[in-house]
């Protein structure tokens, strides 16, 4: 980016943050498309979230037209191999038997099954995530398609290379910050919740990832309200750009004007 467009940014940057200091959350609710109530239900949720859609499920294109409808952000919730061999498997998932020709064309056709998509996140994945050469054909291929589209990394495994290599092909990428639903009692599903609070507070942004539980619905519905007056949401496209207009921001502040070309 030319010096003037990113000074131009920054100020910017500053303006917006001057007059909205809250810190920003983004809302992620994986696995649509199975259920038409459960989706309905998330979807409901007042705020801009954003909804990772399967492809292939038997309610998928009626949920991402309703969300679309709504103003919400739709993205694909990409199918691909667990380290866990008793995890739920969808048959068109992404797997290690696959050359680079057939996960491209696997891929292609996945993002053609969900319409209005803004971008893409792991379902499942803790397996093939691990690996840069399963990922970056798969990156590759999602630019390919439309270089627009985002990547959220899931992060599934600890080992994920996803959002590494999403950025060396050259898509705009995050990762999220926390789960909300791992267990899902209502009092851990809570402590999840302020976890995230607590990071976005933290750390200026915050992503979270939800699932369409009736607990983790009621949970949000129940806080969501309360949370609005204090922080921001937006979804994951403008958060991703948030966070990379105060990286920029951030490095400007620290770096001696000498330095500055």
């Amino acid at each position: 980016m030319p010096r003037t467009w990113t000074i131009l940014l920054i100020v910017f940057a500053f303006g917006a943050q001057a007059a909205d200091q809250r810190p920003v959350l983004s809302l992620v609710i994986d696995d649509l498309g199975y259920s038409l109530e459960s989706g309905q239900a998330a979807i409901g949720l007042d705020g801009a979230h954003t909804y990772a859609i399967l492809p292939g499920a038997t309610y998928s294109q009626r949920l991402a037209h309703l969300a679309h409808s709504r103003n919400k952000e739709v993205i694909l919730h990409l199918p691909m191999q667990s380290i866990h061999s008793k995890a739920a498997h969808e048959t068109n998932a992404l797997n290690e038997a696959m050359d680079e020709d057939e996960l491209t064309a696997r891929v292609h056709s996945l993002l053609a099954q969900i319409p209005f998509i803004r971008g893409v996140n792991n379902h499942m994945g803790s397996h093939l995530t691990a690996f840069d050469f399963f990922m970056r054909p798969v990156m590759d291929s999602i630019r390919g398609y439309n270089p627009r589209l985002y990547f959220l990394d899931s992060r599934t495994s600890p080992r994920s290379v996803a959002y590494a290599q999403a950025i060396d092909a050259g898509l705009s990428s995050t990762t999220r910050d926390i789960f909300l639903d791992n267990d899902v009692n209502p009092e851990a599903i809570r402590l999840q919740y302020n976890i995230w609070l607590t990071r976005a507070r933290e750390r200026g942004t915050a992503i979270a990832i939800g699932h369409p539980y009736a607990n983790t619905i009621d949970v949000l519905r129940q806080n969501l309200p309360e949370a609005d007056r204090n922080f921001k949401f937006m979804h994951v496209s403008k958060l991703i750009r948030e966070r990379e207009v105060r990286r920029l921001s951030a490095n400007r502040l620290t770096t001696p004007e000498s330095m500055i070309q």
